[in-house]
C-alpha cells in the first residue's frame, strides 16, 4: 500500500522554527524491498524537480550492511546489539567503540555481585535472574524500566567487564565505516572486505547491488550518488536504505530524507515485520532552494 501527506508539522528544531510545512511518501508491505527503495529515491529527485531544484547532492547509505558486518563478526550478543543500535547515532558508535575496546574490567560496580553472577550468562538465564531478585525485593519495575530492560542493562555491563572489543574486530569496523563513493566503486570494496575478512556478507552486498540496478533503471545517475557506509540520519528505526538531497554546495540541512524502516511498525503494535519505505520533503526548504 502506498501513502501519501502534506501538512504542517511540529518538531523541536533548535534555532529553527517548530511548526513547519511536511510532504511525505510511504510504502508499505512490497517485497521488492530492492526496487522499492529505488522508487523512493526516484520520487524524492522528482519532488525536488517539480520546485525547480534539480542540482541536487545524494547522499546515501545502508544500516543493513552494517548489521550484517556486526552479526558476522565474533562479538558477544550485547555487543551486537549495542553496536547496530547506536549506528545512527555518531557520537553513540564512537563512544561504543572507544569503550569497547578499553580494558573494563577495572572499575569497580555497586552491583559487582550481581554482574559476577551473570558472568557467562545468556539473556534467558539473566532475565530470570533479575526476575528472583525483584520477586525478593517485592517490585517488577525501578524507575519505570521492565524487568527485561533491566536485565539487558546488567547482562551488557557484565559483558563489558569480561574484557575488551578484539583488536582485529575494532580494525574491521574502522575500515568498514571509511568505504564511501559511488555505488558500484563502494560494493566492490566491500566485496574485497568480506573476502579478505572471510565474512559472510554476500546477501546484503548482493541487495545494495541489486537496489544501485533499479536506480539506473529509473534513470537515476548512480555515478552522481554519494555512498558512504557511516551515513546515517540520525535514527535508530531505520533497517536498511537511507538517503537525502541536499542543495549542491549548501549547509548540511536535507531538502529531502527517509529510508526503509521494516521493523517500525512493530514497535507501533503490528503481529509481524512490514516492510516499510518512505521519505519526508521539507516544503520551506525546497521553496528556498528553488528561489535561489
Amino acid at each position: 500500500a502506498g501513502f501519501y501527506y502534506l501538512g504542517p508539522v511540529f518538531r523541536y528544531r533548535g534555532g529553527a522554527a517548530s511548526e513547519f510545512n511536511q510532504a511525505g511518501v510511504e510504502s508499505f508491505g512490497r517485497q521488492d524491498r530492492a526496487a522499492a527503495d529505488a522508487e523512493m529515491l526516484a520520487l524524492g529527485l522528482e519532488a525536488a524537480a517539480a520546485f525547480g531544484v534539480t542540482g541536487v547532492d545524494i547522499r546515501t547509505g545502508d544500516v543493513a550492511l552494517f548489521a550484517a558486518l556486526i552479526d558476522a563478526l565474533d562479538l558477544y550478543p550485547v555487543w551486537k546489539r549495542r553496536l547496530i543500535k547506536d549506528f545512527n547515532r555518531k557520537i553513540s558508535l564512537a563512544q561504543d567503540l572507544q569503550r569497547l575496546t578499553l580494558e573494563t574490567g577495572k572499575t569497580r560496580n555497586e552491583y559487582e555481585g550481581v554482574l559476577a553472577a551473570l558472568a557467562g550468562s545468556d539473556r534467558k538465564a539473566a532475565l530470570a535472574l533479575v526476575t528472583d531478585l525483584m520477586s525478593i525485593a517485592g517490585t517488577s519495575n525501578v524507575g519505570g524500566r521492565t524487568v527485561s530492560e533491566i536485565a539487558d542493562r546488567f547482562l551488557e555491563q557484565s559483558t563489558l567487564k569480561g574484557g575488551a572489543l578484539p583488536r582485529h574486530a575494532l580494525q574491521l569496523i574502522e575500515r568498514f565505516l571509511g568505504i564511501a563513493g559511488e555505488p558500484d566503486d563502494a560494493a566492490a570494496q566491500l566485496r574485497t572486505l568480506a573476502a579478505d575478512a572471510k565474512l559472510d556478507l554476500g546477501a546484503a552486498i548482493d541487495q545494495f547491488e541489486s537496489r544501485t540496478g533499479f536506480m539506473a533503471a529509473r534513470g537515476i545517475d548512480t555515478k552522481a550518488i554519494r555512498f558512504s557506509t557511516a551515513f546515517g540520519r540520525g535514527l535508530d528505526y531505520y533497517t536498511g536504505f537511507e538517503f537525502e538531497l541536499h542543495a549542491r554546495g549548501s549547509g548540511s540541512e536535507p531538502l529531502v530524507g527517509g529510508g526503509r524502516y521494516d521493523g517500525l511498525l512493530t514497535r507501533l503494535g503490528a503481529r509481524e515485520p512490514i516492510p516499510a519505505v518512505g521519505f519526508s520533503i521539507w516544503i520551506e526548504s525546497l521553496s528556498q532552494g528553488s528561489a535561489a
